[in-house]
């Protein structure tokens, strides 16, 4: 009879499982390598706000192309600018740099970055992620409940069988915590600290030839054109 019950409480939990994998949200890029900032905080106050536009989770993101007199000059002041904002570099190559930035000190390092060339091209995007990280939340919330049923049943497991069954269970729910709990960390990541790519080339000046006709043509504007 013990064996039976035991049979039916885990068909229902397993049915409970499927129900809410089933219901899965779009998930976001993994990305193991960024740091984990603890954001609890920033958690509490989005799942607290039910109404539109408060407490929103928003990630915003920009991008910079300068044109400068000098490509390592321009990524040493902009990599010590880094170090003052408290951000930290993502990507970094001879004209390229990709950071995280703080998101209240977003505005300030682009600011600082205007400065050092002239700007060809500027973006700035936002996307608001307030929904998918709520039902992450939950989603979560629901699958440690489901979690400590599986534990409960394996407790009063008395077959080989039963255990095994409970245990491949349990497997595959402690998989998609851990795929939720990233995903979450990477949304607090995104909404706290802000992505800011800049591209920067050396300005082409003219060779020996070069003046020659630079000089000509100044000299032809002169006489047609006064400013």
């Amino acid at each position: 009879m013990k064996k039976h019950i035991l049979i039916i409480c885990f068909a229902c939990v397993s049915i409970f499982f499927f129900s809410c994998s089933s219901n899965a949200p779009a998930s976001y890029h993994n990305e193991s390598e960024l740091p984990n900032m603890g954001f609890g905080e920033t958690a509490s106050r989005s799942r607290s706000a039910d109404t539109p536009g408060e407490d929103r989770m928003v990630t915003y993101s920009a991008s910079l192309e300068l044109s400068v007199k000098d490509n390592e000059e321009t990524r040493k002041k902009l990599n010590e600018q880094l170090k003052i904002y408290n951000g930290f570099i993502v990507r970094e190559t001879e004209s390229t740099i990709v950071v995280r930035i703080p998101s209240e000190s977003m505005d300030d390092y682009l600011n600082f970055a205007r400065t050092l060339g002239n700007i060809e091209r500027e973006s700035r995007t936002g996307t608001d992620i307030t929904d998918q990280y709520r039902d992450n939340v939950l989603r979560l919330d629901n699958l440690k409940n489901v979690r400590n049923r599986y534990l409960t049943l394996l407790e009063r497991a008395n077959t080989v069988t039963d255990i095994l069954a409970i245990e491949k269970e349990l497997e595959r729910v402690n998989l998609e915590i851990e795929r939720l709990e990233g995903r979450i960390q990477h949304a607090q990541l995104s909404v706290a600290y802000s992505n800011i790519t800049i591209r920067f080339r050396e300005k082409s000046r003219p060779g020996p030839v070069g003046w020659i006709f630079y000089g000509l043509y100044h000299g032809i504007r002169w006489l047609f054109v006064w400013d």
